[in-house]
Order: C-alpha cells, then sequence, then structure tokens
C-alpha cells in the first residue's frame, strides 16, 4: 500500500511539474535597424571630389541616397570651381526626372 502511495505520489508530481507552467517564451531580437543614406548636399559631393574619389564612386553614393538636386547656376559654377568633374553635375542636373522629391517643385518665377 505505501508503494502505491508513493508510487501514485511519484506519478502526480511528475505530470504536476510538466505541463503545469506555460513555457516562457524568449522576447524577439529587435529588427535590425534600416538602413538610410543620408542626402547628400553640396559640400559633401565638392569635398568627395576635391578628396579625389572617383567619379564612380560618387555617382554611386548619389545614387544610394536617392538625393534630388535643383542647381542654380551658382551652384554648377561652384561644384565646377570645386572640382566636380561635368559627368557628375549632368547626372545631379539630371535627378529631378530619375526620383521623386519629398519637397514640392519650387513655384515658378515670373
Amino acid at each position: 500500500m505505501k508503494k502505491q502511495t508513493l508510487l501514485m505520489f511519484a506519478v502526480v508530481m511528475t505530470f504536476t511539474g510538466i505541463g503545469c507552467e506555460t513555457p516562457r517564451r524568449r522576447p524577439l531580437p529587435p529588427p535590425p535597424p534600416q538602413y538610410r543614406a543620408q542626402p547628400m548636399g553640396l559640400p559633401d559631393i565638392k569635398m568627395l571630389a576635391k578628396s579625389g574619389v572617383s567619379d564612380e564612386v560618387i555617382l554611386s553614393q548619389i545614387r544610394n541616397s536617392h538625393t534630388v538636386y535643383r542647381l542654380s547656376a551658382a551652384d554648377i559654377l561652384d561644384l565646377k570651381d570645386a572640382g566636380v568633374s561635368e559627368k557628375v553635375i549632368d547626372f545631379m542636373i539630371n535627378t529631378p526626372s530619375l526620383y521623386r522629391s519629398s519637397r514640392p517643385p519650387p513655384p515658378p518665377s515670373y
């Protein structure tokens, strides 16, 4: 009788320890931060050109940042004076047709 009671006690304890508590789930790790290329300003472009960075690398940076440029005549002359190549300047001039800008276009001047 004692053996049956002891055996029953062991079985009850076994089942009590299994499945009574909801297993704790590990929290999921946070998702990796989304990489967003920062806009490339005119000072950035001039600095890269002055540093001797190739046109292809500068163009790649502009493409990856999706920066839209609206260059004035003064901006173009300033870029040329800073050593920025015609190829890069031409690409920058054409960015409004390549990428959507987050800001509205400037109002037309009359």
